[in-house]
């Protein structure tokens, strides 16, 4: 649903906990797990990359992302996940 929304289709790394995928100068990462033992790693390979940068991140937390554990990630701009897209997962997995 992000990659709809960003219009961004090309997966080009697949993670246990994270994908990313570039198109047109843009790069759209996507952390899936709630645990954040793979955000390390996904800010290595982010910084590997060029272009304008986004991550989208998913969280518990009714407060969001703290953005200050993303203070040294330059040149990544933190994308709330849309609450629709949220409310369909919550849907989804409530079966």
């Amino acid at each position: 649903m992000l990659c709809l929304r960003e219009g961004i289709f090309d997966e080009t790394k697949v993670m246990p906990d994270y994908r990313i995928f570039k198109q047109n100068g843009r790069v759209m990462a996507v952390y899936y797990a709630l645990e954040r033992d793979g955000l390390e790693q996904l800010k290595k390979d982010l910084d590997k990359m060029s272009g304008d940068k986004m991550l989208y991140c998913f969280t518990l937390d009714p407060l969001g992302l703290d953005k200050e554990d993303f203070a040294e990630w330059n040149d990544v701009s933190l994308e709330p996940i849309p609450q629709k897209i949220l409310d369909i997962y919550e849907q989804i997995y409530e079966y």
